[in-house]
C-alpha cells in the first residue's frame, strides 16, 4: 500500500462539497454545509496518523513522535464533537465513531439530461432554503442513482492504538509502533447509504425566512412596575 497516496485521500476539511456533475450548484453557507459535516479534528488525527507511518518508514522518528502526539490531541477534541455531527454510523457496537471522509457518487448509467438538470437545480434551491423534505421529494425518483459513502473512525479503537504507538516510539520500537498505527487505520469503517435516505433522516431545519424574522423581531417591552398600594401613598 502506498501510504503517500492514502494520506492524500483523507480530507482535512470539515465539510465536503456537493459539486458533482449531478449538482450544478455548490452549497455555500454554513447551514447547508452542516448537512454533510465531517469531523475536522478526526480528519486531522487520521492525517497525522498516516504521516507518522510515513515518517517511520523514512527514518524520521522524531517527526513520527510529534505527529503521533498531534493525533492524540486531535482525537481528544474529536470526541467532544462526536454527537454534533450530521452523519451517523449505522454501527453501534464499537463505541463512538466520527466521519472523517465522505463521497457522493452517482451510478455509472446516470445521464444529466435537461430534465434531470432542472430537477437538481430544484433540489439545490430547496436545500439553500432549509427545505429538506421538499428536496427529498424531488430527489426520490433518482434515489437509485445517488450514494453517500462515508469513512468512519472509531474513537476508542483509534485512541487505544495511537496511545500504544506513542509508548512504543518512546521505547524506540519503531516497527511495532508502525504496526500499532496500522491497526488504528484498519479499524476505520466505510459505509454507504442512499443519499435520499440520508437527507430524509436529517433533523428538520428551520427555514431561513423564519430565522430572519425571529432575529429582527423587536423584543417585548418589559411591563412597568405597578405603583405601590393606596394605603402607602402620601397624604394630600
Amino acid at each position: 500500500m502506498n501510504l503517500r497516496k492514502t494520506v492524500l485521500a483523507v480530507t482535512g476539511a470539515a465539510f465536503i462539497s456537493l459539486s458533482l456533475a449531478a449538482f450544478a450548484a455548490a452549497v455555500h453557507n454554513a447551514d447547508e454545509k452542516a448537512m454533510i459535516r465531517l469531523s475536522e479534528d478526526g480528519a486531522k488525527a487520521a492525517q497525522s496518523l498516516l504521516l507518522a507511518r510515513i515518517a517511520i518508514f523514512d527514518g524520521q522518528t522524531q517527526d513520527a513522535v510529534k505527529l503521533v502526539d498531534q493525533a492524540k490531541a486531535a482525537l481528544v477534541t474529536a470526541a467532544q464533537d462526536a454527537d454534533k455531527l450530521a452523519i451517523k454510523s449505522q454501527k453501534n457496537d464499537v463505541g463512538p465513531l466520527v466521519p472523517i471522509d465522505a463521497r457522493l457518487t452517482v451510478a455509472d448509467d446516470f445521464v444529466l439530461s435537461p430534465e434531470k438538470k432542472e430537477q437538481i437545480d430544484q433540489v439545490n434551491e430547496h436545500l439553500k432554503k432549509g427545505e429538506t423534505k421538499k428536496a427529498v421529494e424531488v430527489l426520490s425518483p433518482a434515489d437509485e442513482s445517488m450514494t453517500l459513502t462515508t469513512l468512519f473512525m472509531p474513537l476508542e479503537a483509534t485512541s487505544k492504538a495511537v496511545d500504544e504507538a506513542a509508548t512504543l516510539l518512546g521505547e524506540s520500537k519503531y516497527y511495532e509502533a508502525n504496526l500499532a498505527l496500522k491497526k488504528a487505520e484498519d479499524s476505520w469503517v466505510s459505509e454507504s447509504q442512499s443519499f435520499v435516505d440520508y437527507l430524509a433522516a436529517l433533523p428538520k431545519a428551520e427555514p431561513k425566512a423564519e430565522k430572519a424574522a425571529k432575529a429582527s423581531a423587536p423584543e417585548k417591552a418589559t411591563p412597568a412596575p405597578q405603583s405601590g398600594k393606596a394605603e402607602n401613598a402620601p397624604n394630600s
